[in-house]
Formats: structure tokens, C-alpha cells, sequence
């Protein structure tokens, strides 16, 4: 049955234009103008081109897309207390960085957690280049496990979000790739792989970004194109709004005002993986954790902190 034959048939029945409308899912304004051509009122007319006349293009049904995005943003609403961390990489991450952040956080007394992306590395099956003798699945999944574990029993009453980050696309892509036959087994999904209803972690994926009021947080590679110099910056230019991310392992952060006197931001949160890994030995990484307060309006304030040794600045 098509969109307007639905119409039709629930205005036979005695429903309201309103009622019609909530059912079909779309505007009163569809409905009206679908029973006003049905009922024959504009029969013979000639359609123009002003605003409130109706075109066919108003009544014919127009195929939905075969493959729906589902990209709503993941929100956060009310009062909050967020800590975020990003870019751990277990199994190469730094022990004492992520024991530093989360007990900052801990004092911080947080009730929501967010996972912002590459929390896990997921060498094995990645593209590049691999030590055969570090191409041990297994291995990385029971450490995850254990770190998880950990997570939970120091936060057991915060709520934990885990955002999906290119990482976690490896094993995916891997699937896809080696075995498309497994791509679409529901255990090998990363969700269940690592176990996270468990752990009473939710996941954020497919590049959902996550809202919380005024801030869009997401985990920084759904952007194509990414940053020259300053990343903050380039950023704030793409996102036209207060935002956070992870992704490129450094502390950064920007504030703008615009003509209206608004301030907006961008907010660039350092990694907690081992700052010297093999494939690149020499870099500016940065360790470093974001905590934000989020109010019952919307606003927020965000401090986003490094991390040296056992200390935070």
C-alpha cells in the first residue's frame, strides 16, 4: 500500500487529519493536500507554479533509499559530569597515562564515561605492515577484556559510551575484505566481540557523533579531509560549532566569537598509548584526558588536561 493510499484509507475510517498524519509519518499538509486532490476539489485545474499549489510531485510516492544511514547523533541530556578519554590503543597503551586519567577522573567524581575511539588497537588485522610475532588476536581480546573489567569495577555506577574509532573499523574491514563469508556473523560484530554488554558499555558506530547539549564530541576521522597546522582550528571551521575529539594522539584547543557575540570552540584531547611506538618513534604526541561539566541548558564547560609521568596539567 502507498503512502497515499494509507491516507485514504485512514480518513475513510473517521481519522483526523492530525491523527492520519502521526500515523503515516508525515505533515498535516501532506494529508491535506493528498484528500483535497482525492476528493476531486482541484479535478480539472491547472497546476501553477506559486507555493501552496499542489504538483503531481506532491502526491506521488517517491521510492525510500535502499540503504538508510541512521546517523541521528547519540545524546546526552541534563546535568552531567563526562570524562573523556581517546587513542589508548591496548594493547601498546601507556599503563601509567590511563591509571593517571581515569583516577583524576575518578576525583572528579564522574557519572558518564566516554570511550571516544581507538581504545583498541586491533593490530592483528589491520593493513599495515605487522610483526608476525604480535599478529595474535586472541592475545589483544583477553587484555581488553581485563582492562574493561577494570574500568568497570573502579567506575561500577558510571555510565560508559563507547564510540566506535577507525581502529575499531580494522576489524570490520578485515572481515569484509578476508572473509565476507564471517562479515555478517552477529559475534564477530566489535560490540560482542569485546564483550561490551558484559561490561554494561554501550557503543556509538557507523561515525555517530555524540551530543552532549552544545558540545558534538566525535572520535575525529569521520571528516575526509583532516588537518594541516593547526587542528583545533580546522576543526571549528568544518564542525561551525563547539566540538571535541581525539584521533591525532596531541593536545590542542581553540575559542572563537562569532558576529553575535556566541563563543564556540574546538577541543583536541591527547592519547594515552605508548608515545613512541615502532612505525613512528619520533613525534608530538601528547598524553592527556577532557573532563566536562555539562549543565541542564546545554552549556558546558570543558578542561582538557595533559598528562606527564603521574602528573596533570
Amino acid at each position: 500500500m502507498t503512502k497515499k493510499e494509507k491516507i485514504i484509507e485512514l480518513f475513510k475510517e473517521g481519522k483526523s487529519y492530525k491523527e492520519i498524519a502521526e500515523e503515516v509519518g508525515t505533515s498535516e499538509g501532506y494529508v491535506t493536500k493528498v484528500l483535497y486532490y482525492w476528493k476531486g476539489q482541484i479535478k480539472n485545474k491547472k497546476f501553477t507554479e506559486t507555493k501552496d499549489s499542489l504538483t503531481p510531485l506532491d502526491i506521488v510516492d517517491i521510492p525510500e533509499p535502499l540503504y538508510a544511514n541512521g546517523r541521528e547523533p547519540y545524546e546526552i541530556k541534563g546535568y552531567a559530569r563526562i570524562g573523556v578519554i581517546n587513542d589508548v590503543h591496548f594493547p601498546y597503551h601507556d599503563p601509567t597515562a590511563v591509571r593517571t586519567a581515569l583516577r583524576a577522573l575518578y576525583r572528579y567524581e564522574i557519572d558518564t564515561l566516554i570511550l571516544n575511539g581507538d581504545i583498541v588497537d586491533f593490530y592483528s588485522v589491520s593493513f599495515w605492515e605487522r610483526r608476525a610475532s604480535e599478529r595474535n588476536l586472541q592475545l589483544e581480546r583477553e587484555l581488553v577484556l581485563r582492562a574493561f573489567d577494570a574500568i568497570r569495577k573502579a567506575f561500577p555506577d558510571v555510565k560508559i559510551i563507547y564510540k566506535e574509532g577507525n581502529h575499531e573499523e580494522r576489524l570490520q574491514r578485515y572481515l569484509n575484505r578476508k572473509a565476507p563469508e564471517l562479515a555478517e556473523v552477529e559475534e564477530l560484530k566489535v560490540e560482542n566481540f569485546l564483550k561490551l554488554s558484559d561490561f554494561g558499555i554501550e557503543y556509538v558506530r557507523d561515525k555517530r557523533r555524540i551530543q552532549a547539549g552544545e558540545l558534538q564530541i566525535i572520535h575525529g576521522h569521520e571528516y575526509r579531509s583532516y588537518a594541516s597546522v593547526n587542528i583545533a582550528i580546522s576543526y571549528l571551521r568544518k564542525a561551525f560549532g563547539n566540538i571535541m575529539l581525539g584521533h591525532f594522539h596531541k593536545k590542542q584547543e581553540d575559542t572563537k566569537k562569532t558576529i553575535d557575540e556566541e563563543l564556540v570552540g574546538a577541543w583536541v584531547v591527547g592519547c594515552l598509548c605508548d608515545l613512541k611506538p615502532d612505525y613512528s618513534p619520533q613525534n608530538e604526541w601528547t598524553h592527556g584526558f577532557a573532563f566536562i561539566e555539562l549543565q541542564e541548558n546545554g552549556h558546558f564547560s570543558v578542561k582538557n588536561y595533559l598528562i606527564q609521568g603521574e602528573e596533570v596539567f
